[in-house]
């Protein structure tokens, strides 16, 4: 009789326990995820670093879970929500294979599971010449240079001064040991637009393409964007000045652009690179939400044209192509295609060196040596002007901000410009403010010397660890800076030439 009141007492506690356990689940509930109003029930990715957003409903709390580190969410729990968003991330897929990860909702003790696969670089065949992907072009650019105040001039390629480019100019630039060009380009001035003010002219289109062939016949690559333009697209991400249709009208005019642009371009190999942007204006995150619709209908645009565009590497510009901005607020837009997309950075820093004028007041005033070993001529000779806090660790500590946020994830960084003002002392209208005028003139000579090796010692610098945090320099030039002479084809001074290949050719990708 014992063991069979104990076994009434269990099969009682056993009922009960299911009651409790069917009560504990709410009756009724409605969740689910879903993707351009569309509900999904499974997720496919590339094998590239990226992101999704899914909109998530449910008539009551809610749980979510992923069970692969690779695959992680931005929310994991809430209250009941008629729509809230969650960001699924993926980071690149590195093995040879293929990969899987389950997704787990759990809305009032209601399940759901979402299948994740995530492909390998294997299992697709990429059309001729357009095999590398971001990083394999990144790692394949030992230095780049800019064709800069030439194509983005507004009234014609040589309205700042630069002459006609040519085929011989392009070969001088690879004979120097650059490998790639950035080619800033306008595209919405009259002349270059039909009657219709929306259609890019043929005849554009066909110069821009001859700049293109001269860099691919001599084997280089080449990078084409739309620049400063007016400032039509950089100038318009003021979020709290803007309204929904002005913002609407800038991006669908991206699209148009681009459109255009990349249909021109379409049967060109992977040696062609895109860049949506410039130096897009963006002073806070609601800014930045605002600059992401434009690069994503950038993406949108060449995508949609096809063909090798399908597989071209595009490249993304962070806010004010800000180093700390774009650590802080960037996130790439959304690509079908995995692992094409890079990152844009500018490197100017610091500003009294790299940019200051020489009429500035001498308070404020520019300075003419960066780096330890020329920190003693800005003592001696220069009142002490000299910039410590943006000195070689600072070099450092930006890169890496590049190599953690981007690079470690699998999307390499471009640093799209550096460079500098050159400095000429005879031509500096306030030396004579200096304590050490009578020293300086004395010493004239052997100064410009130094400051010639401080210039070609910072770019050699930043070369250099740009390339070793991961992150493509090019330099910025223009025609009459002191670096290159295109009417000449000569370097003009040689050891800043030098200093800097010599940098570039230290630094070491990390990939």
């Amino acid at each position: 009789m014992k063991k069979n009141y104990l076994y009434l007492f269990f099969i009682v506690f056993a009922t009960i326990l299911q009651g409790c356990k069917d009560d504990s689940i709410v009756k009724g509930a409605e969740f689910s995820l879903s993707r351009n109003g569309q509900e999904v029930t499974d997720f496919s990715f590339g094998y590239g670093q990226g992101h999704i957003m899914v909109s998530l409903t449910s008539n009551t709390s809610w749980t979510l879970e992923s069970d692969q580190t690779w695959c992680t969410l931005s929310n994991v729990s809430g209250k009941a929500t008629k729509e809230q968003y969650i960001k699924i991330t993926y980071e690149r897929n590195t093995g040879e294979q293929s990969r899987k990860a389950t997704i787990t909702m759990n809305a009032g003790g209601n399940i759901k599971q979402y299948a994740v696969a995530q492909g390998s670089k294997y299992d697709t065949v990429y059309p001729e010449g357009m095999e590398k992907d971001a990083i394999e072009v990144a790692k394949s650019i030992a230095i780049g240079w800019n064709l800069g105040n030439t194509l983005e001039a507004p009234d014609g390629e040589e309205t700042w001064g630069a002459p006609p480019t040519t085929q011989a100019i392009i070969n001088k630039v690879k004979e120097m040991g650059f490998n790639a060009v950035r080619i800033p380009c306008a595209w919405n001035q009259p002349q270059y637009l039909e009657a219709d003010g929306k259609t890019l002219k043929a005849d554009w289109l066909n110069h821009v393409k001859e700049i293109v062939d001269f860099c691919q016949n001599a084997d280089m690559y080449a990078i084409v964007n739309i620049h400063w333009d007016g400032g039509w697209q950089d100038q318009s991400c003021d979020a709290s000045a803007l309204t929904a249709d002005s913002i609407a009208t800038v991006e669908a005019k991206v699209y148009d652009f681009w459109t255009q642009i990349a249909t021109a371009f379409r049967d060109y190999d992977g040696r062609l690179l895109f860049a949506g942007a410039n130096e897009p204006a963006v002073a806070n995150r609601e800014d930045m939400a605002v600059l992401r619709r434009y690069e994503q209908a950038f993406v949108n645009a060449v995508r949609d044209t096809g063909g090798n565009n399908t597989y071209r590497n595009l490249i993304v510009q962070g806010p004010d192509t800000n180093i700390d901005k774009t650590y802080d607020w960037f996130e790439l837009p959304e690509d079908p295609t995995p692992a094409r997309l890079m990152v844009e950075v500018h490197y100017y820093t610091p500003y009294n060196f790299c940019l200051n004028d020489p009429s500035s007041d001498l308070a404020a005033r520019m300075t003419y040596f960066w780096g330890e070993p020329y920190e003693q001529y800005a003592l001696e000779y220069m009142d002490g002007k000299f910039d410590y806090d943006n000195q070689e660790g600072y070099v450092h500590e930006q890169m890496n901000k590049m190599k953690t946020k981007f690079v470690d994830l699998g999307v390499p960084v471009i640093v799209g410009e550096f460079g500098l003002a050159y400095r000429e002392y005879e031509n500096d209208p306030l030396l004579k403010d200096y304590k050490n005028y009578d020293k300086i003139v004395a010493n004239m000579d052997m100064l410009q010397e130094k400051c010639e090796e401080s210039e070609g010692y910072f770019l050699g610098y930043v070369a250099e660890q740009a390339k070793n945090y991961g992150c493509v320099p090019f330099l910025w030039d223009i025609q009459g800076a002191r670096f290159f002479d295109r009417n000449t084809l000569d370097i003009i001074v040689p050891v800043i030439h030098q200093m800097l290949m010599d940098g570039a050719a230290k630094g070491q990708y990390p990939y």
